[in-house]
């Protein structure tokens, strides 16, 4: 008898521990290796970038290679210009910094003590009398060691000369000291990202081939499907992000230069550069100019307008703006990111935080297609990584029955009850067999579920609205239970489904089943439908036929294995012709059956047309 679930996946501990050493040795491989793959890393992502204006220009017919050259001298004269502009306007600041300085003092020992000002007026007094009365013992002094002197070398004395050490003059990279050690590093990562994504952009195509031959040997579908989506969605993100920041530079700039605070134009670029980087880029753009104002401005109201000119445009670009562009961009929780932009920072500094979002991207995208890294798609992914039924169930082994009836409810808002009954609720009674049969489960969770599912039957009974898309025929149909509460509660469903239409429909308890096995029994209904809910469902279920078949060989008799992994027609033909004129495995299913077997023979082709319809979605009606 083949089995009615999936099989399980291998989560023995040696793949566990394969899997754990594979991760070690490949994040090892990023930290150590550091030097080498935030060049490529960088150097793609810019070819992620400026590949999409590549392929503008290309399609005027300008040739890959003069498309390439226009882009790059484009971009970097760009970016050469504002970093000009940058230098320009921070020299301006440093030479006016100066003055700024009473300001700062002041607006600080007001923060301290607002009665700090007459302190510090008194503190400075003294300091100046203090000033005047060193330089006057000072200039005393002096005066008496060119007496002594004179005196001493008219006796004949030497006197100790002064000693000043003066520093010999160094060149420019020695006064710039460890500094300029840095500025030779990064001068060498800005050449090898240049260099790098020039070769990218020129040999995209060469590139890619070659990837699918080391790669993707029998998986060229996936493959493809896995760099196409992925550079889809790290380009629009990144151009997105570029349109969102350009935008929200300029209305920063602007707005700064209404209030009047020096630099607006510098700020306004700095902060679309800024909100590149994730969380600490946004708090920077806005920190800077406040501390500005506080130094320019004598007084608070300056510095009050530019903070809520900074909030009210952070607030409007990150909660309104970006997630609406985002959405279907990233494909990443927001959680993910976070997370993300902690371990890349961790891993490789500033650059893996600017880095962190894209490569976050790409890893989602690789899980969603890769079945053996399907867990980095359930860790980084932004969509439901628990199906209705499953968050259900859980929701009913925390024995929390007010979240699982709300779970039901807003599933039922967009679906029709039959549709819940057969995505959600079935799946889970059959999850809680399943679990029940392995000893998995205890006996009062065990009852709390299945009063808390007979609950909402109740509950979805009263307020069920009436399906007349089709008469129902005149015929009435009986459901019984295999053995247990679980076939009881699905026999339910498909009596109110039923009922829901216009049928005479009912379903037996578990103690009433015996009455009907009874040859001296009355006829009880046109159909029986015999529920049974895997697992191990198939025996039990077949020996209740064949009851029903030797007490009333007249009746039809319709076998329900409800959400069962092997198609009616296998199951049927393992039970022989004889023991059931139907198997079913889904309510649905059930429904058109029973029309089938029971209505008119000239309302057949309108209920398997309306039956194809269901099947392809055409046919959708929510219950309120």
């Amino acid at each position: 008898m083949p089995s009615l679930t999936p099989p399980a996946k291998d989560h023995s501990p040696s793949t566990q521990l394969l899997a754990v050493i594979t991760a070690v040795v490949v994040i090892a491989g990023l930290y150590f290796g550091k030097d080498l793959v935030i060049p490529f890393a960088l150097a793609l992502l810019l070819s992620f970038l400026l590949g999409t204006p590549v392929s503008w220009l290309e399609r005027l017919r300008l040739g890959r290679t003069l498309s390439v050259l226009v882009v790059l001298a484009t971009a970097f004269l760009l970016t050469g210009g504002l970093i000009w502009l940058g230098v320009q306007q921070l020299n301006g600041m440093a030479q006016d910094f100066p003055q700024y300085q009473a300001h700062i003092v002041r607006k600080l020992e007001l923060l301290r003590n607002p009665a700090g000002l007459k302190v510090l007026n008194i503190a400075q007094n003294l300091n100046q009398l203090k000033d005047e009365l060193t330089a006057h013992r000072l200039q005393a002094e002096g005066k008496r060691y060119s007496l002594s002197s004179d005196k001493g070398r008219q006796k004949g004395v030497v006197l100790p000369v002064p000693v000043e050490i003066v520093k010999p003059g160094t060149g420019i990279l020695s006064s710039l000291g460890f500094v300029s050690t840095s500025i030779v590093h990064y001068l060498g990562l800005v050449g090898a990202v240049v260099i790098l994504t020039l070769f990218i952009l020129l040999n995209r195509g060469h590139l890619r081939n070659r990837l699918f031959r080391l790669f993707g040997q029998g998986h060229l579908v996936l493959m493809t499907t896995a760099l196409d989506e992925a550079a889809q969605k790290v380009s629009r993100y990144l151009l997105t992000q570029s349109l969102v920041n350009t935008c929200f530079g300029t209305l920063l700039g602007v707005g700064l230069w209404t209030i009047g605070v020096p630099y607006a134009p510098f700020w306004g670029v700095l902060a679309a550069f800024l909100r590149f980087i994730p969380y600490v880029g946004t708090f920077l753009a806005g920190v800077c100019p406040f501390v500005l104002s506080l130094a320019v401005f004598d007084g608070w109201s300056k510095p009050a307008l530019t903070i809520v000119l900074f909030i009210a445009i952070e607030g409007i670009t990150s909660g309104a703006v970006e997630p609406w562009l985002y959405a279907t961009r990233t494909g990443v929780s927001s959680l993910a990111i976070l997370l993300s932009a902690a371990f890349w920072t961790l891993l490789w500094g500033p650059i893996g935080l600017i880095l962190s979002t894209p490569l976050t991207v790409c890893l989602a995208v690789l899980g969603r297609h890769a079945p053996s890294l399907a867990f980095l798609h359930v860790v980084l992914g932004d969509e439901p990584v628990l199906t209705p039924d499953i968050c259900y169930y859980q929701r009913l082994l925390a024995m929390d029955e007010e979240e699982a009836t709300e779970l039901a409810e807003t599933y039922l808002k967009e679906r029709t009850l039959i549709e819940l009954y057969d995505n959600v609720l079935i799946p889970a009674l059959g999850l809680a067999e399943q679990d029940r049969h392995d000893n998995r489960l205890e006996e009062n969770r065990v009852r709390f579920l299945y009063r808390s599912t007979r609950d909402l039957l109740d509950e979805f009974v009263e307020r069920a609205t009436p399906d007349h898309s089709l008469s129902a025929p005149p015929a009435s149909v009986l459901c019984i239970p295999v053995r247990d509460e679980a076939d009881e509660l699905v026999g339910m469903m498909l009596a109110q489904t039923l009922q829901e239409s216009g049928w005479n429909a009912h379903c037996l308890s578990l103690g009433q089943v015996d009455d009907i096995l009874k040859p001296s029994s009355k006829k009880a209904a046109d159909v029986i439908v015999i529920s049974a809910l895997p697992p191990f469902a198939i025996l039990p279920a077949r020996a209740l036929c064949r009851k029903l078949r030797r007490s009333h060989p007249e009746l039809k008799l319709v076998l329900g294995i409800w959400n069962a992994a092997v198609p009616a027609e296998k199951i049927k033909e393992r039970l022989g012709p004889q023991c059931t004129d139907a198997v079913i495995t889904s309510l649905q299913e059930a429904k058109t059956q029973l029309y089938s077997m029971l209505a008119p023979p000239d309302l057949v082709p309108q209920i398997e047309a309306e039956a194809e319809r269901r099947r392809s979605g055409e046919i959708h009606v929510s219950t309120p």
